[in-house]
């Protein structure tokens, strides 16, 4: 994931962060996924605020999300947990 600076996520770390996802998503259903949706939910509420229109692009309306499919493995909960692995790095 690499290193990123302390603070909030820039334009470019959503960015990519995004196009991993993407390469992660393997069904049009996991966009709806409460593991893909809670993963872009941190993403806002640790980005910048001219980084907030890319993650609104991916999110779905309340009552929108379903339960995890129960994808063995996850790859983008995977991604999430990897992320939040590297956000509690000093």
């Amino acid at each position: 994931m690499g290193s990123r600076s302390r603070g909030k996520l820039t334009k470019a770390e959503v960015e990519s962060l995004l196009t991993r996802l993407g390469a992660e998503v393997t069904r049009p259903e996991c966009w709806s996924c409460e593991c893909v949706q809670g993963f872009l939910a941190q993403l806002e509420l640790d980005a910048t605020e001219d980084a907030q229109p890319l993650l609104a692009e991916h999110r779905v309306p309340p009552g929108g999300t379903h339960r995890c499919l129960g994808c063995e493995p996850c790859p983008p909960a995977d991604l999430f947990a990897e992320y939040l692995m590297e956000k509690r790095k000093p």
